[in-house]
């Protein structure tokens, strides 16, 4: 994919009672959150490892809601390519979209930055990354609100094999693989699969994929309604061929978390999916 950055960015600083307000009305903001909220520009100095961006102002900017190539993982080749995509914004400016109103715990911002693409429209760069293929759509509370276009994107990267989509690595997972999931204890990972059952304890839901010791994902039963609404009603999956993610927790099996429903794609009924495989 090319993206341009020939075209000037256009500044449009927010006055500071502006940004006052924007920040009220994050942390007031129910859970159909918008996709963060503008707080000025500033330009790139450097790139960061981790593909964090390190702004001439001194603060660090992570992008919020996305799993990027880490270097010490899979082909090296992958972090480079993604590591090279982000510095063409070294020297940069940008305009910066904040998720949160305070840093992490690390004192970097949680953010996304935009540039001008080629039609000089101003654009998402965490979407230019996906879109590219060097990053995943990752469950986080501050990002919620751009989860619907981001996966959009990334889907036709996969779709493609873009980037880290040909690194096995990153790759998505068979739900009935419960060794190779096992291998993947503690990371973040894609999982697609026919949910065999639909268990229902006393506080959460089971979506199970095998027998015991078998590939879960568990979803509190407080959040039915919300995945209703989203269009997965969780009670309604038996039978169906999803994709989940999450960071995968092997404690009592494989199995992950959901709290976000749209982390939840329904791909079909398993009469219609029979003999097909999780691809990149």
């Amino acid at each position: 994919m090319k993206t341009s950055f020939a075209h000037p960015v256009i500044w449009r600083r927010a006055p500071a009672s502006a940004l006052a307000l924007a920040c009220a009305l994050l942390l007031a903001a129910p859970a159909s959150a918008a996709c963060g909220f503008a707080a000025g520009e500033a330009r790139v100095a450097a790139v960061a490892e981790r593909l964090e961006l390190k702004l001439d102002d001194g603060r660090i900017l992570r992008f919020g809601g996305l799993d990027l190539p880490d270097p010490t993982r899979g082909d090296p080749a992958t972090a480079n390519a993604a590591r090279a995509f982000v510095g063409r914004l070294v020297g940069r400016e940008v305009d910066l979209t904040l998720f949160s109103v305070e840093p992490d715990r690390w004192g970097r911002l949680i953010a996304d930055v935009a540039f001008v693409d080629e039609s000089g429209a101003p654009r998402s760069f965490a979407e230019a990354l996906l879109a590219a293929g060097f990053a995943r759509v990752r469950p986080e509370y501050e990002a919620r609100g751009c989860v619907a276009a981001r996966l959009a994107a990334e889907s036709k990267a996969r779709d493609a094999g873009l980037g880290l989509w040909d690194d096995p690595d990153y790759s998505v997972l068979a739900a009935d693989d419960v060794e190779e999931l096992r291998e993947r204890d503690g990371r973040f990972v894609l999982v697609e699969g026919v949910v065999r059952r639909v268990g229902v304890g006393r506080a959460r839901l089971y979506l199970d994929f095998g027998g015991r010791g078998g590939f879960t994902v568990v979803a509190a039963r407080k959040l039915e309604a919300a995945f209703a609404a989203a269009g997965a009603p969780l009670r309604a999956l038996a039978g169906e061929r999803i994709r989940a993610r999450g960071v995968l927790d092997d404690r009592f099996g494989p199995r992950l978390e959901i709290a976000e429903p749209l982390l939840i794609e329904r791909l079909g009924r398993d009469e219609a999916d029979k003999g097909t495989r999780p691809g990149g």
